[in-house]
């Protein structure tokens, strides 16, 4: 209940915020700043839904974890094919199907509504609230930093630029997301396992899969993406092709410190994750002021590409150091890792066929 309430003030009070700076992080336009403000509504019920989130993965419910992000993802790919296909999509629409298919996808955690997490903090003998902020104390700057760097992007294109560059700049994300997405996940995989198992070994070999799978599709959606950004977002976006290649690069450049980050975190380490970052905050925000007058969206992209290989660069040699794994272990791929994948991709077929043979 604590975390819910803290939650929802911090998303109250970013609401407020958003709606005091829309003119100017609209750039005076007055339909996009309707559109931010209602975009920034839908952020409480959305913190709740990664409180869920959270709470699942430090259950080891992983089935419920990728239920929800499948879901979401078909949420929107249903709901935006279908609004396109009776000629109703708009702007507003599309807004409205991106921010709330989260919500509806958080229904995949309802196991925790019967048993919620302060139950098993209770039988431990610790309370909900300093377990919170023992731990929050340490990790919020990095969160927030993370959100910063997540968000500054879309939000000062257009005053830096203009709106153009902006639409460019939100088709480039939106492709690049996709093997940033799969990372993530196998970050909070990671993170929920060695908490209670700490495996440096483990933790090293899942950084190298991981990048070895994000640039196996990035470099698939860049050898493609020519062929069908076009049709697929309109022809008025394939000015976005040269950004989304240098984004998917970010991606792959993002996944070792991702996966790095998450062992300093199940390490007890946050602190050095939140400062990593900081750091891609920082480099992220300083490049952007300096690429983007002059560059629009591709800017954007390198200010990206710029700031995913700072912080990759600084969590993995913090999390070398914490774990006793040399840096290298993190990033550069073993005979042993092609094989691996190459084992699971046939174990995974294998399991596909059986059932549909059932």
């Amino acid at each position: 209940m604590s975390t819910s309430v803290i939650s929802t003030l911090l998303g109250a009070l970013c609401f407020l915020c958003t709606l005091l700076w829309a003119g100017f992080l609209s750039g005076g336009d007055g339909e996009l700043a309707d559109l931010i403000v209602l975009a920034t509504a839908f952020a409480v019920p959305t913190l709740l839904v990664n409180l869920l989130r959270g709470a699942a993965s430090g259950r080891q419910m992983w089935g419920a974890v990728a239920a929800e992000r499948l879901v979401n993802s078909l949420l929107r790919l249903v709901a935006l094919g279908c609004l396109a296909l009776f000629g109703v999509l708009d702007v507003r629409l599309a807004v409205i199907v991106m921010f709330s298919a989260p919500i509806v996808a958080g229904i995949a955690y309802w196991k925790l509504l019967t048993h919620p997490p302060e139950r098993d903090l209770a039988d431990n003998g610790m309370g909900v609230t300093p377990a919170l902020l023992g731990f929050g104390s340490r990790i919020w700057l990095g969160a927030v930093a993370s959100m910063l760097t997540g968000r500054l992007s879309q939000l000062l294109v257009t005053p830096l630029s203009n709106t153009e560059q902006l639409g460019l700049l939100v088709v480039a994300i939106t492709i690049s997301d996709v093997p940033f997405i799969v990372a993530t996940a196998v970050r909070d995989v990671m993170f929920g396992v060695n908490s209670r198992t700490a495996d440096a070994a483990r933790l090293a070999t899942t950084s190298r899969l991981a990048t070895l799978i994000g640039f196996s599709g990035s470099a698939a959606l860049a050898a493609t993406v020519p062929y069908w950004i076009g049709p697929v977002f309109g022809e008025g976006f394939t000015g976005a092709t040269s950004a989304t290649w240098i984004l998917l690069l970010a991606a792959v450049a993002n996944v070792p410190g991702l996966i790095a980050g998450a062992g300093l975190g199940a390490w007890g380490r946050p602190g050095l994750r939140s400062v990593a970052l900081v750091i891609a905050l920082a480099t992220n925000l300083g490049a952007f002021l300096l690429l983007v007058p002059p560059l629009g969206a591709l800017g954007a992209a390198l200010a990206g590409l710029i700031s995913g290989t700072a912080v990759s660069v600084f969590a993995v040699f913090a999390a070398a150091r914490v774990v006793g794994v040399p840096p290298a272990r993190f990033v550069i791929p073993r005979r042993s890792d092609f094989a691996l994948l190459v084992s699971e991709g046939q174990a995974l077929l294998g399991k596909v066929r059986r059932r549909q043979n059932q």
